[in-house]
C-alpha cells in the first residue's frame, strides 16, 4: 500500500480572492495543485490537513484568526487527489458549530473523506474508527488536535482532542480488530519551531509506547525532524514526521512557504511480518503570487513550463538548501 501524506492546507483570505472566477461567480483551488496533482494521485491513499472551516455562506469566507472557506477550496483538493482530509485542529471551531458540521458534510459531498470531528454522538460512534484495506493491509488512522484555540465545541459536536487513554484505548481497540498499521495524525507543538518541543516528543511517545506505527504531526507550519527506525525485538519499523510545514498557505515568514510531500510504502509478507519502506520527502514551495505548490526538484530539472522571479526562485532554494538540513529527510528519499 503506497501511502502520501502533506501538511497544513490552509485557506488566507488573499487565496480566497485568488480561487474566485468572476465569469462562474463560482471558487475552485485547482490552479494551486496543478504541477503536484499527478504526484499526489499516485498512491493508494493521500492524506492532507484542512486547516480551515468550510463554509456556504459567503459573508462567512475568512482567512486568519477564523478560518472559513468556499466549497470550492475542497473541490480543488479533490481534483488534486486527496482521500481523505484531517478535519481536527486548532482551527476546527473557528464557525461554531455550523463550522463543523459544514466542513464534514462538505468534505463527504466532495468525495473525501473527514476524521477528526463529528456533528454528534452518534456520528462519532460511527466513524471514529477509520478503518482502510487496500491489497490486504489493514490500516487505521486515528486525528486528534492539542486544543481548539480555547473556542468551545458545543451543541454536542465533537472534536478529537490529544488524550493519553483515548490514544491507548484506540490503538488497542485496532489492534483487536485485525489491523496491521495504525497511524496517528497530532496537531500539536509550538508554531514556528523547526525542532520538536518536549511536549511534542511526549505524545509521540505515548503514542509509541501505545503500539502505534507511524505518528504524523502538524501545526508548527515548518518542517521538523522525520525519524525512521526499527524495533529490533518486534522486527517491526516505526515511522514518526513531526511536522510536515505548509502543504499550502499564504505565510510567507521563513520556512512558513513550503513543506514536504511524505511518501511511503506498507508491506506485509507471508509471515505477517511488516515493513514501512521506499520512504520518501519531496519538497514543495509555494509561489506568494499566485499560490502554486511547486514541487522544487522539478522546477530544478526544468520540468514545469514556468520561470520564478529571480528573488523568488532564490528564496525557494534557499527554502530547499533548509530542508536539506533537518535529520532524517534526506532528500530526496531516506
Amino acid at each position: 500500500m503506497r501511502i502520501k501524506f502533506v501538511g497544513d492546507l490552509m485557506c488566507h483570505s488573499s487565496q480566497i480572492s485568488a480561487y474566485y472566477d468572476p465569469k462562474t461567480k463560482t471558487y475552485n483551488s485547482i490552479k494551486s495543485f496543478e504541477y503536484v496533482s499527478n504526484t499526489l494521485q499516485n498512491a493508494n491513499l493521500t492524506f492532507g490537513n484542512l486547516e480551515t472551516t468550510i463554509t456556504e455562506r459567503s459573508d462567512e469566507y475568512s482567512g486568519y484568526p477564523r478560518f472559513g472557506s468556499p466549497v470550492g477550496y475542497l473541490k480543488g483538493l479533490k481534483q488534486a487527489g486527496f482521500d481523505i482530509l484531517s478535519t481536527a485542529n486548532n482551527h476546527s471551531a473557528d464557525k461554531g458549530s455550523y463550522g463543523i458540521d459544514t466542513t464534514i458534510k462538505s468534505v463527504i459531498e466532495t468525495g473525501m473523506i473527514p476524521i477528526g470531528t463529528f456533528t454528534s454522538e452518534k456520528d462519532y460512534h460511527n466513524r471514529k474508527d477509520f478503518f482502510q484495506e487496500v491489497n490486504g493491509i489493514k490500516i487505521a488512522i486515528y486525528n486528534y488536535t492539542y486544543s481548539t484555540n480555547g473556542i468551545p465545541v458545543r451543541d454536542g459536536r465533537i472534536v478529537r482532542l490529544l488524550n493519553e487513554e483515548q490514544i491507548k484505548a484506540d490503538v488497542t481497540y485496532a489492534k483487536e480488530n485485525g489491523i496491521h498499521f495504525v497511524i496517528l495524525w497530532y496537531h500539536y507543538g509550538n508554531e514556528y519551531e523547526e525542532k520538536p518541543g518536549a511536549n511534542q516528543i511526549r505524545w509521540v511517545n505515548i503514542g509509541l509506547d501505545a503500539g502505534a506505527d507511524i505518528i504524523i504531526g502538524g501545526h508548527p507550519h515548518v518542517v521538523q525532524k522525520i525519524d525512521y527506525y526499527q524495533n529490533p525485538i518486534l522486527n517491526e519499523d516505526k515511522l514518526i514526521a513531526y511536522s510536515l510545514g505548509n502543504f499550502l498557505s499564504a505565510q510567507n515568514r521563513q520556512y512558513t512557504d513550503g513543506g514536504i510531500i511524505l511518501s511511503f510504502t506498507l508491506e506485509l509478507n507471508g509471515q505477517q511480518e511488516k515493513k514501512i519502506s521506499q520512504v520518501q520527502s519531496e519538497p514543495i514551495w509555494v509561489n506568494p503570487r499566485s499560490y502554486q505548490i511547486i514541487p522544487i526538484q522539478m522546477y530544478k530539472n526544468s520540468e514545469l513550463p514556468i520561470s520564478l522571479p529571480k528573488h523568488l526562485e532564490k528564496r525557494m532554494l534557499e527554502f530547499e538548501a533548509h530542508l536539506k538540513k533537518i535529520p532524517g529527510l534526506g532528500i530526496p528519499s531516506l
